[in-house]
């Protein structure tokens, strides 16, 4: 046994000396020309080799930058196929006498470009075809080709044909693909060059006229698993239609961020969605046609960088014809958290958009997670609201996927919205829509909040439009402030985060025209109508601005009250018109009442963008004018005005944004009112700033009470001819008398 032991020693060690001898003997460069003529043989293309080095264990070729040129039907530019680095594996006995089969192909960092012609033929089908062709029989064994006289010539699968023989199909036992890039060019339906990067693949037993097994995975960048992978068997390969290649294997999803598959994939239908990917589903495909059964899901989802809360998976079985890009949903289940709808139907893939034909049906399902989803995705309900309800839906989807035509009803009931932001629960006990190819029209419906009903009712007129028409109706006679910013927010228009207190509002609004999207800024810019204010105890966050009218007046430093900003205004009362007219509001009468002054307001303020354009002309009261110092102020020359009586006059531009006000001094208004002697008397009682609070509050004094209509028309000429009433006119109270003031 020893012995033995050392004869096979022995014999091992003759081979591997052996074969050391032959690798250091063999140049493979010598036959780089007959491998490249062969190459360009059997694949029917130009080949390019760069240089050649060969391996013992296993036994391989090494061939740096490969490269095959592309049909010149197709590209004379770019390549068919590039890669860094190609390992030929071959055969151990046939390289030993010299001659050359080839056994695998492993392509390192491969590039191919795959193109698809205006007629439907892709580049990679007359690969290795030939008109005079005439294929190998399965299972026909190949013989090695006998090198010429010259120089030792490599064989690879077969003989080279001579001028009457046929010529053979390229077949590998294995073709490997490792970290490779693959772009597509699909000229007949003129969708441009995608690349998809980073793909392996394993075919083994690959020849065109048998069947193949396929393991492609790709793995994408970034966290988690990020695992694609398809396992299957296919074959025969179908020369000129590869789709309709038969196939039956399976896709898995592991781990698969959305952001980074849309990424890999280009499409914009990902975008601004994220969350993580799995699922398995069966594929099926004979002659062109696949069936797909499987489930996906999701899990954190986001929209808008939103989170929706919940994971939304889906059960399908759909058919998809690969030649026409109709996909046949024969049911597919999706599920949002706990909510499931159905849908069934067709998607036809090939136009841009896809066009749908679905049927889908909402069972009196909870409306939370579907309200959830849309307000992620900035629809209907302000992001952060927690809405509840019932929902029946039963709707037929026809056209373009971005703007089809529904018909169908859906009825919502004990619909129910909170949050954080919304003081008081907004409730809808009942609401009907009626969907059409013409409009979405709702029954008349009641939004409560608290003890404030406002009645509405919309339709939405050719909303597969670009730009569908919006008719829709707000009114409520006597509505709490407190319960109407609770509707405002929950719907998510900005801003009213800044503003509480009491008080009614009368409102009447109609939206009406022509909308960009089905959003609130769009909505808002419809509204036309009229509100009356009447609050009381407003407390306005964003702004002092008691401290900016001190800024104004030059005063601050002696102020000692305003010196500190306090970042916002306590206002006792508030009343006044306010017009809408396309989304802007517009006032020439609205009064507030501060501890320090009256303040009347002009002007417009734009409900979308916020944007103010506002006159203001505070009228500080006696006590408050004497406090910092009457007509001997610094500075008040310029930015303020002042009466025998001491009481101060600011006149100021506001402008700047809602949540922002920038305040400076009206000096134009200054200017003229200086030059027209509009200055307040002290012979008129109503004349400062006790007359005007009594305006502002609707007022009267006992004394008032006790005149006689004559001496009230008395009273009415002396403010006709008094300038506090002229500047009462700036907050747009009619004159009656243009009689200038007596010298």
């Amino acid at each position: 046994m020893r012995k033995l032991g050392i004869v096979i020693l022995v014999i091992i060690v003759i081979l591997v000396v052996a074969v050391a001898i032959f690798a250091a003997t063999f140049d493979v460069n010598r036959y780089h020309g007959v491998i490249q003529s062969e190459l360009e043989h059997r694949l029917d293309r130009k080949v390019t080799l760069g240089n050649m080095s060969l391996g013992i264990f296993p036994p391989r070729f090494r061939v740096q930058n490969l490269t095959i040129s592309d049909d010149p039907n197709f590209d004379k530019v770019k390549p068919f196929l590039q890669a860094q680095e190609l390992d030929v594996s071959v055969k151990l006995l046939p390289l030993l006498h010299k001659s050359v089969e080839i056994n695998s192909l492993n392509l390192q960092r491969p590039s191919v470009e795959l193109v698809k012609n205006a007629q439907g033929v892709w580049n990679f089908s007359t690969l290795g075809a030939n008109p005079q062709a005439a294929p190998p029989q399965p299972g026909q064994t190949q013989p090695s080709r006998p090198a010429p006289q010259s120089k030792p010539a490599p064989s690879t699968t077969g003989p080279k044909p001579g001028p009457t023989e046929s010529k053979q199909q390229f077949s590998l036992g294995e073709l490997a693909i490792t970290d490779g890039q693959v772009a597509v060019t699909d000229q007949q339906n003129r969708k441009p060059r995608t690349v998809y990067d980073h793909i392996n693949v394993t075919l083994t037993d690959f020849a065109p006229d048998t069947p193949f097994s396929v393991d492609a995975s790709l793995h994408l960048p970034g966290q988690g698993s990020q695992q694609i992978r398809l396992q299957g068997k296919g074959g025969p390969l179908a020369q000129g239609n590869p789709v309709a290649t038969p196939f039956h294997g399976s896709l898995d999803l592991k781990g698969v961020g959305i952001g980074d598959f849309q990424k890999f994939l280009q499409t914009p239908a990902l975008v601004n969605t994220d969350g993580v990917l799995s699922g398995h589903t069966n594929i099926a495909n004979e002659n062109g046609k696949l069936a797909a059964t499987g489930q996906m899901s999701v899990d954190k989802p986001r929209v808008h960088g939103l989170d929706v809360g919940y994971p939304i998976s889906a059960d399908y079985d759909i058919n998809d014809d690969l030649t026409s890009d109709l996909v046949k949903v024969n049911k597919a289940v999706v599920k949002l958290g706990q909510t499931p709808l159905s849908a069934t139907g067709t998607v036809n893939m090939k136009p841009t958009p896809m066009l749908l034909d679905l049927h889908l049906i909402a069972s009196d399902v909870s409306i939370a997670e579907a309200a959830r989803l849309a307000s992620a995705a900035g629809i209907a309900f302000a992001p952060g609201t927690t809405v509840n309800g019932r929902v029946n839906a039963d709707i037929t989807a026809r056209g373009p996927a971005d703007k089809p035509a529904l018909n169908g009803t859906v009825a919502g009931r004990e619909i129910q919205v909170t949050g954080k932001e919304i003081p008081q629960p907004v409730q809808i006990k009942t609401v009907n829509l009626a969907l059409t190819r013409a409009e979405i029209r709702s029954d008349n419906f009641q939004v409560t909040s608290g003890n404030t009903t406002v009645n509405s009712q919309f339709a939405l007129r050719q909303y597969t439009a670009k730009t569908p028409i919006i008719d829709a109706n707000l009114r409520a006679p006597q509505a709490n402030l407190p319960d109407l910013l609770s509707m405002a927010k929950a719907y998510g228009i900005s801003g009213l985060e800044k503003v509480n207190g009491t008080g009614v509002l009368s409102l009447d609004m109609h939206a009406s025209g022509p909308l960009g999207s089905i959003g609130a800024d769009q909505i808002i810019r419809a509204l036309n109508g009229n509100m009356n204010l009447n609050f009381n105890n407003v407390r306005y966050t964003g702004v002092d601005i008691g401290h900016q009218l001190a800024s104004l007046g030059k005063f601050l430093n002696v102020a000692q009250s305003l010196q500190n900003d306090k970042g916002f205004t306590n206002i006792l009362k508030m009343t006044g018109n306010v017009l809408v007219r396309n989304g802007v509001a517009q006032t020439n009468n609205l009064q507030a009442l501060l501890d320090i002054a009256n303040v009347g307001i002009t002007g417009t303020t734009d409900l979308v963008s916020q944007t103010l354009n506002l006159d203001v002309t505070a009228v500080l009261s006696k006590a408050f004018s004497q406090q910092v110092g009457g007509t001997g102020i610094g500075g008040y020359m310029n930015t303020a005005l002042a009466n025998n009586q001491g009481e101060l006059i600011i006149p100021a531009k506001v402008t700047g944004t809602f949540q922002h006000p920038i305040f400076a001094p009206d000096v134009q208004k200054i200017a003229q009112m200086r030059m027209k002697g509009l200055m307040p008397s002290t012979d008129n009682p109503l004349g400062g700033a006790a007359g005007m609070l009594g305006n502002l509050l609707g007022q009267k004094n006992a004394s008032q009470g006790q005149q006689t209509q004559q001496q009230q028309q008395q009273q009415q000429q002396q403010q006709q001819q008094n300038p506090v009433d002229q500047i009462m006119g700036i907050f747009g109270k009619k004159k009656q008398d243009k009689t200038p003031p007596p010298k």
